[in-house]
């Protein structure tokens, strides 16, 4: 009797990108940023997805803003993404090329947009 669960063909014979990391049910997924910011995004809040074959981008809408991944394997990382596999993403210039975060620009709906200032 074999304890372990059976491998998918895609995990026994395609290549496994080294630009995220795997790990079973992530309560945070991290993002490191191009621009050498990290977001740590309980998956959870994620709002949602959207992927384009045409460009390879996949867009993931949270609260703060969206998360935007670029590259020829963007869709593999959204599949293990969607099956709360992949726990880290960082661009590796090869499977995925960039990845960038746009803050949403209205913020919190409490407070007014721009900077705050003392009463």
């Amino acid at each position: 009797m074999n304890l372990n669960p059976a491998l998918s063909l895609k995990e026994q014979y395609g290549p496994k990108s080294q630009a995220w990391q795997e790990q079973q049910s992530p309560h945070i997924v991290r993002f490191w940023c191009d621009d050498g910011a990290c977001w740590g995004i309980p998956f959870h809040q994620v709002l949602g997805t959207h992927y384009n074959p045409k460009h390879e981008s996949l867009l993931i809408q949270f609260a703060l803003g969206t998360i935007v991944v670029t590259g020829p394997k963007a869709w593999d990382f959204y599949d293990r993404f969607c099956c709360h596999k992949a726990t880290l993403l960082k661009a590796d210039g090869i499977d995925i090329l960039a990845v960038t975060m746009a803050l949403n620009v209205h913020g919190d709906s409490d407070r007014p947009a721009g900077p705050s200032r003392p009463s």
